[in-house]
């Protein structure tokens, strides 16, 4: 089995009314699905079209004793911002969450120039600022007198240098007419955690960290399975994966799936996640080229369900273990023993 083409981005996602689609393993400049003419049949204003235009970034970082999750998520009907602690020897999780609505937060459409993507109030900010062009990403947290929550002073620093370390970026079709980007990228990060009396220091050393900036017009219900892990195998290397089976259509040719090993981008073919014994049992990740043979083994669960007329949401996303083996573009095969990482079983009507 030959990888899917990877090439390096268009500057633009959408040029001349179209769009770029692909997979590549540089930056664009320009995430602008929202300049798509006519993504329901009919030419809309943007105005219009940014309403079912889904936005988020989010941010998985891991030191060597715990994960931390922070998340700007702009689903336009439903919206949020999320910082999650899991301190992963004790098994304890503590979460911030707040619902808010979608004009409170911003996203931008570019990674280059001091962009930044935040929400603020008085007791719950959420800051990330980007500058591809100094290979930066800071994420800063301040969370205070939130129920009987500790307060949270956060601030990360993580390398985003793209040329140490690559990208997996796709413009990926739904249909002719609807598309998702996704820019991921491993990275080292340094930075300190202040929750309450606890400080917490991330050395980049052995402190990593996943960015997922993401745009998309999904489909009408939304329906993925998604795995992420990272850590270090036994011969130290830095080694990361991101598997995804959506509703993207050829995944042979597009799809966002990638082994990062050593800031080396391997693309993976399409993927099938299988539960036999339901969410909170072993899950099955495997593909049809023996290239992807992943266990994932939840310890902690988070659970989302609403049923609200026009909006249903029913949702898992655990943290937990991974164990299998991941082959290169070469075809060696990368041992995952024990690594952390999360999950989404996500099925949303909204």
């Amino acid at each position: 089995m030959s990888p899917r083409p990877i090439t390096s981005a268009p500057q633009s996602l959408v040029e001349n009314g179209k769009y770029n689609f692909g997979c590549f393993n540089t930056p664009t400049r320009n995430a602008n699905l929202i300049d798509f003419p006519s993504p329901y049949k009919l030419p809309l204003p943007n105005s219009l079209k940014a309403l079912q235009l889904r936005e988020w970034q989010a941010f998985q970082l891991q030191g060597k004793d715990h994960f931390v999750m922070v998340a700007i998520y702009n689903a336009k009907k439903i919206s949020l911002v999320q910082f999650i602690v899991y301190d992963i020897k004790n098994n304890v999780k503590t979460k911030y969450e707040k619902k808010v609505m979608g004009w409170e937060l911003n996203i931008p459409d570019t990674l280059y120039g001091n962009s930044v993507a935040s929400y603020t109030s008085n007791n719950f900010s959420l800051k990330a600022t980007h500058n591809l062009e100094t290979n930066t990403l800071t994420v800063d947290a301040d969370i205070k007198g939130f129920g009987k929550l500790p307060d949270v002073k956060a601030h990360f620093e993580g390398i985003h240098n793209v040329n140490s370390y690559e990208p997996m970026v796709v413009c990926n079709p739904f249909s002719a007419g609807r598309a998702m980007y996704s820019h991921k990228c491993l990275m080292p990060f340094q930075g300190e955690l202040i929750m309450g009396n606890k400080q917490l220091k991330f050395d980049k050393a052995d402190s990593m960290l996943i960015i997922d900036d993401h745009k998309g017009f999904y489909p009408y219900p939304t329906v993925y399975d998604w795995v992420t892990g990272m850590g270090f195998d036994a011969q130290k290397r830095m080694v990361g994966f991101n598997l995804t089976n959506n509703q993207v259509i050829n995944q042979e040719v597009y799809n966002e799936n990638c082994l990062w090993l050593n800031g080396k981008l391997n693309p993976l073919p399409p993927i099938k996640v299988s539960r036999p014994n339901g969410v909170k049992e072993k899950w099955f990740i495997k593909d049809e080229h023996d290239t992807v043979n992943l266990e994932f083994l939840p310890v902690i669960h988070t659970s989302v369900n609403i049923n609200a007329l026009i909006i249903r949401s029913k949702y898992e996303g655990p943290y937990g273990f991974f164990n299998g083996y991941l082959k290169t573009v070469s075809g060696e095969k990368v041992l995952i023993e024990n690594m952390f990482g999360m999950g989404e079983d996500f099925y949303l009507r909204a």
